[in-house]
């Protein structure tokens, strides 16, 4: 959260040079003072238009690009192709994308927990938790680094330790003066370098404060922590993905998917085991009869889509009943618990034994859902079979 006490400070460095150079060239130094007066007095209107859109509440957001250039005293949680923050962030950041920037304005006062392809620090963040194909460093990160990555990329100053996985470290040793987008230029960890890789990398001397600790990549566990990561970033994605589908197709469906899970949870558990076995039965049949195979096949297609979606259908449905149990209708909240949850499902899943048991009913169940939603219901039938007699009767 950002504190009461936070203010942002903009510097002004006024530098009277008619005390100090010839008269002649007052004209000059009074046109750099008014460039620097511009500069300063433009931060500070940056500043508060900042502080004016000010969000005192966590924000969840999804999209192709998302840049927040607003403050945020909250948490955020992001899911999208770009995200770009150039702002202040009081609380946490998760986020889920291929290209990740924080630019030199961006402000994580907390932890950015963050998974994506290329992931660029240009600004000033507290903790990293990341996983990413290339992560580059060239501002401040004000305490520990943790990342899995091919490779690590830092111009910039670290306050603590670095714990990491990679094939490759670079620490950029010399200073580019020509380059101002950086907010520095020259890498430095200030604590302990601790890192994996499979075999020994070259640190420049100077670069690391504290101690280099090199561990060998073993081969059996070599993917394992970067596998689980990947695991666990697929299977959210996938659930907000039929969640968003489903919110703007089928409105309707997805919220009886809490009242079909909760108020016919047999029924459904029983369309989730016998509906595979049907289909392989008429499957089986269409073949004996010789009937044309792209029927069968696209039968089948239909099966396994359903199989693949009953995990996301299923957490879906949980995560609506945990909001109904709430009170909770806002879409932007019911996002941020839908990925919990869906966190909290891959985890148990992975419980040995007890994991692969709750897998294989999460998939039923959710075919099952899936199943209920198609057929017609039988109070539905009766309404109208009640709707016709009522409407002869008129007659």
């Amino acid at each position: 959260m950002l504190k009461n006490n936070f203010k942002i400070i903009t510097l002004l460095t006024v530098i009277i040079l008619a005390l100090m150079m010839p008269i002649v060239q007052a004209t000059e130094d009074t046109s750099t003072t008014n460039e620097v007066n511009e500069q300063a007095t433009q931060q500070a209107v940056d500043a508060n238009s900042k502080l004016e859109n000010l969000k005192s509440e966590d924000v969840y957001l999804t999209g192709d690009e998302v840049t927040i250039d607003y403050t945020v005293d909250g948490n955020i949680f992001i899911l999208a192709n770009t995200v770009n923050i150039d702002s202040y962030i009081g609380g946490d950041a998760f986020i889920l994308a291929n290209t990740i920037n924080v630019k030199e304005n961006g402000y994580i006062f907390s932890n950015l927990f963050a998974l994506g392809k290329d992931i660029t620090i240009s600004g000033r963040i507290y903790d990293l938790y990341a996983s990413a194909n290339n992560i580059t460093i060239n501002g401040y990160i004000y305490r520990d680094v943790r990342t899995i990555t091919d490779n690590l990329n830092i111009s910039g100053i670290i306050g603590r330790n670095v714990y990491t996985k990679t094939s490759s470290i670079n620490i950029q040793t010399t200073s580019n003066e020509g380059e101002q987008s950086q907010v520095t230029s020259q890498g430095l960890i200030n604590g302990n370098l601790n890192y994996t890789s499979t075999q020994e990398l070259s640190i420049p001397e100077g670069t690391v404060t504290g101690n280099v600790n090199y561990t060998e990549e073993k081969s059996s566990n070599s993917a394992s922590v970067q596998t689980y990561i990947l695991s666990l970033g697929r299977f959210i994605v996938t659930v907000v993905l039929v969640w968003l589908i489903c919110l703007w197709l089928a409105p309707k469906f997805l919220k009886n998917t809490s009242a079909i899970i909760s108020n016919k949870f047999l029924p459904t558990l029983g369309y989730g085991i016998l509906t595979p076995i049907l289909a392989v039965i008429a499957f089986t049949i269409l073949i004996l009869l010789t009937i044309p195979s792209t029927i069968a096949t696209i039968g089948l297609a239909i099966l396994f889509i359903g199989i693949a979606l009953g995990p996301s259908i299923f957490t879906i449905a949980i995560n609506n009943l945990i909001c109904n149990k709430l009170n909770i209708e806002k879409n932007t909240i019911t996002f941020g618990i839908l990925i919990i949850t869906s966190a909290i499902l891959w985890a148990i899943c992975l419980i040995p034994v007890v994991g692969s048991i709750v897998s294989i009913v999460v998939s039923i169940l959710g075919l099952g859902i899936i199943v209920k939603s198609i057929l017609p219901s039988k109070n539905k039938d009766n309404k109208e079979n009640k709707k016709s007699k009522e409407k002869n009767k008129n007659k």
